[in-house]
C-alpha cells in the first residue's frame, strides 16, 4: 500500500497544480492578445455576420448529438454495472445539467459527478453509492478518450509544424503510457484495491451519517473496480467517445464552412482538441477563455487566418454555451426542485 503524502508534499503538490493552472492561462491569453492585437474588429463582426444558418443549423445538431453519445456511454456502463436501464431522456438531461452546472461554478469540476449520480438516485431509486461508480467510470472514460486525443492532436501538429523530434517523443510517451496502463490491467491491479477493504473497515465501525459515506464509498469503488475488469466495455466506451469527438470537431469544421472560409479536418481536429485540453487545465468554470484562447492560437498557428481562426472560434463555442446551458439551466431547475428527494441511503442493488 502507498504510503500517504506528508502535509509539506500535499501542500506542495497543491501549490505545482495552482501554478500550472495559472501558467497555462497567462500563456493562452498572451497567446491570443499577440494574435488579436491587430486585429480588425469590424471585419471580425462583418466575418460573422456572413454565416450560413443553415450550415449552422448542422453544428448544432452536431454539438446535440455528442450528449446522447456521451449519455450512451454512462448507460451501457450502468447496464453492465447494475442491470440498470435509465430513460434516454432523463439520462440525457441529467448529464445536460451537470455540464451546465459545470459552466456556472468552478467548484462543479468537484461536485458535478456527485450530482448525476444524486439525481439518478432520485429517478432510479437505486443507491447512490453504486451509482457514483458508474459516473466516475464514465468520467474517467471521457477523460482517457480526451487526453488520448490531445496527444494526437499534439503529434499531428507538431509534424505539420515540422517538429519531427517532437512528434516522435509525443507519438513514444503515448505509446508507452497506454501500454503501461493494459499491462496493469491485465495483472489484475484493479481487481485487489485496499482503498475498498479500508472503506469496508470504516463503513462497519463507523455510525450514523459517516457510516453512510463510508457505505456510499465502498460501493462506489466496488462499482467503478468491477466496470474496470470489463475489456469488452471499455472497447465500446472508446467507440463512442470516439464518435463525441467525430460530432466536436465536425461541429467545429461546419462552423468553418458556414463563414465561407473551410478547413481541413485534421485542423478542425488539433485546434479544438488543443483548446479543451488547455481549458482543462484551468480553473475557469468550463474552460471559460482559456479554452477560446488556445483554440485561436492553435488555428492561427496551423495556418489560418486571424480573423477566420477568432470568428470561427468564438461562433462554435458561443452555440456551444447556448446549447449547454439553454438545456442544461432548466434540467437543472426541474431536477432540483422537481423530483422526489429521495435518500442517499438508499440499499444498493446489483453492481
Amino acid at each position: 500500500m502507498t504510503p500517504p503524502l506528508s502535509k509539506p508534499a500535499r501542500r506542495s503538490f497543491r501549490w505545482g497544480g495552482l501554478l500550472l493552472k495559472i501558467g497555462v492561462s497567462v500563456l493562452a491569453v498572451a497567446a491570443t492578445w499577440h494574435l488579436l492585437a491587430g486585429l480588425d474588429w469590424r471585419q471580425l463582426r462583418d466575418r460573422l455576420g456572413e454565416a450560413s444558418w443553415m450550415v449552422l443549423s448542422l453544428a448544432i445538431v452536431c454539438l446535440l448529438a455528442r450528449w446522447i453519445v456521451w449519455d450512451g456511454r454512462f448507460r451501457l456502463a450502468a447496464r453492465e454495472a447494475m442491470g440498470l436501464r435509465p430513460g434516454s431522456v432523463v439520462s440525457y438531461f441529467v448529464l445536460k445539467a451537470s455540464v451546465a452546472l459545470n459552466l456556472i461554478t468552478p467548484s462543479a469540476r468537484l461536485i458535478g459527478g456527485l450530482m448525476r449520480a444524486r439525481y439518478f438516485s432520485r429517478t432510479e431509486g437505486r443507491s447512490f453509492g453504486a451509482l457514483y461508480g458508474v459516473v466516475l467510470y464514465d468520467q474517467i472514460a471521457h477523460q482517457v478518450v480526451a487526453g488520448t486525443a490531445t496527444w494526437i492532436a499534439v503529434i499531428t501538429t507538431a509534424w505539420t509544424l515540422g517538429r519531427r523530434d517532437l512528434a516522435a517523443a509525443a507519438a513514444v510517451a503515448l505509446v508507452a503510457t497506454a501500454t503501461g496502463l493494459v499491462v496493469w490491467g491485465r495483472r489484475g491491479r484493479f481487481g485487489t484495491n485496499p482503498l475498498v477493504r479500508f472503506l469496508a473497515r470504516r463503513a462497519a465501525r463507523a455510525d450514523g451519517r459517516l457510516q453512510s459515506v463510508f457505505a456510499h464509498g465502498h460501493e462506489a469503488v466496488r462499482v467503478f473496480l468491477h466496470l474496470l475488469r470489463r475489456p469488452a466495455l471499455h472497447l465500446r466506451a472508446a467507440l463512442l467517445g470516439l464518435l463525441y469527438v467525430a460530432f466536436n470537431v465536425g461541429a467545429q469544421w461546419l462552423v468553418f464552412s458556414a463563414l465561407g472560409r473551410p478547413i481541413d479536418l485534421a485542423v478542425a481536429f488539433a485546434g479544438i482538441s488543443l483548446g479543451i485540453a488547455a481549458g482543462s487545465l484551468t480553473g475557469t468554470p468550463g474552460g471559460l477563455g482559456t479554452t477560446e484562447a488556445a483554440m485561436v492560437a492553435a488555428f492561427t498557428l496551423l495556418g489560418v487566418d486571424r480573423v477566420d481562426a477568432a470568428a470561427g472560434t468564438l461562433l462554435c463555442r458561443g452555440l456551444h454555451y447556448a446549447t449547454v446551458l439553454g438545456l442544461g439551466l432548466p434540467a437543472l431547475l426541474v431536477l432540483e426542485f422537481r423530483l422526489p428527494q429521495a435518500p442517499l441511503e438508499a440499499a444498493g442493488e446489483g453492481g
